[in-house]
Parts: structure tokens; sequence; C-alpha cells
């Protein structure tokens, strides 16, 4: 049963520049969300691939950090995406009957020591079954936008990574 009102959400339409930041483990593969999919995140459950992009460099950084030093690789894309839930939009959320709250809901803390299933991943395949490709959301790392996008490539959203030298191609 769904919660939320998404089959009539409004479908926003984005093209332009995102930023990634890529660990060294994926630089052969910079278009899959496999290890997004290992884990899981914010917007997608484990086994569900998402990529996760920031609308600028500083909020790519900052996500791929959390708090954590490690080694990772800036790349810029070109997406175009007819199918986008735009959660940083009020008055889309209140059509959708998406709660400010779950844009920051302790994911982790109600995987992990709760045992349960975080409400964001429930609405991401709600979203995915509606039709959308993705959902641009405010950053929890800062004042940043992101973008997760659950189907990208033949069908879905349009993703190209920006290499005129082809140094992240296998």
């Amino acid at each position: 049963m769904n919660r939320w009102a998404l089959a009539d959400a409004p479908r926003k339409a984005i093209a332009g520049r995102w930023w990634r930041m890529l660990s060294p483990r994926w630089h052969h593969d910079p278009l899959s969300g496999a290890g997004a999919a290992r884990a899981g995140g914010r917007w997608n459950a484990p086994g569900m691939a998402a990529l996760y992009l920031s609308a600028d460099h500083g909020t790519a950084i900052a996500e791929y950090m959390q708090a954590l030093i490690h080694p990772g690789t800036l790349a810029p894309y070109y997406v175009k995406a007819d199918a986008i839930l735009d959660l940083t939009d009020a008055d889309v959320r209140k059509q959708a009957g998406i709660e400010q709250s779950m844009l920051t809901l302790p994911w982790r803390r109600i995987r992990d020591i709760d045992r349960a299933e975080p409400a964001s991943w429930h609405m991401a395949r709600e979203a995915l079954l509606a039709g959308f490709a993705g959902c641009r959301v405010p950053s929890v790392q800062g004042r940043g936008i992101n973008l997760v996008l659950w189907c990208w490539g033949e069908i879905g959203a349009q993703v190209t990574l920006i290499d005129p030298t082809g140094d992240l191609r296998p």
C-alpha cells in the first residue's frame, strides 16, 4: 500500500553538469551504481543500484567524505532526465505526501540499530515504480543539492561522464 501520492507528483526535467566522487575501487566503471547497491544509502536500499551526484563539486566532496578522509576522484557528468522527483520543492513534497523529516532521517541508525528499513528506501522503490528516474534532494552535509538516480542508461536518465582525455575509461 502506497503511503505517498507519487503517481501524480510532478516530474521535473533537468539537464546540466553534476559532480560525483569516485572511490578508487570504482574508477574502472564510473557509471556504475553497484557500490551504492552493495551497502545501500539514504535513498536506496541494498540491492538497488543508484548514482549519487551533486550540483557542485564542494557538495560532492562533502557527501563522499562524510567525516572520513579517504582517497577519491572528482568527476563531472552531464545528466539529462525528464522524470525527476524534486524533493527540494516544498510544494512537490506536499503534493506527494512526503514529510520534510524524511529528508534528514537517521537512516543508518534505523538500518543498523533499529534493524528496520528507513522510510526513504520505501519511498525510493515506490518512486521508481511510479516512473521516476531519480530524485533531487537537499544535501545533509551542507547547503548543496544532490541528484540520486535509480534508472539511467538505455532507459531513464541519460548520464555522460565528462572525460575528454579518457582517464576514467577502462
